[in-house]
């Protein structure tokens, strides 16, 4: 099963990453329906591609966002604490203020970044 993870900003400007409990309901559907998420607005979506050994210095991102890895990984660090994402893996980035977070990527990666507004 994929990971679902959110990187946010402390109100001491510090970035934590958790996991991300994405409801969906119904919790166990039929054989001929699905269960769903509650809807996220977005305004725009992008693939991207990082080469092998690719990667930022720790900085807040400039707005929130869905990023849904589609292949290699990408090692995301905030405050100390490591994330690995792999292919089927979904981030949500909301810390767009204080110290943000850093990434680097050591196969290189393509993923697919979903815009949305702020909060």
């Amino acid at each position: 099963m994929p990971q679902f993870i959110r990187l946010y900003s402390e109100s001491d400007g510090a970035a934590r990453i958790e996991d991300w409990a994405v409801q969906l309901t119904p919790e166990h559907p039929e054989l001929d329906e699905l269960s769903v998420s509650i809807p996220l607005a977005a305004s725009a979506a992008v693939f991207v591609q990082a080469p092998a050994g690719g990667g930022h210095a720790q900085q807040p991102e400039a707005s929130r966002q869905l990023v849904v890895v589609l292949a290699g990984e990408c090692d995301v660090t905030a405050s100390g604490q490591t994330r690995t994402g792999r292919p089927g893996d979904v981030l949500l980035v909301e810390d767009t203020s204080g110290q943000g977070h850093s990434s680097q990527t050591r196969q290189g990666f393509l993923a697919l970044m979903i815009a949305l507004p702020p909060e």
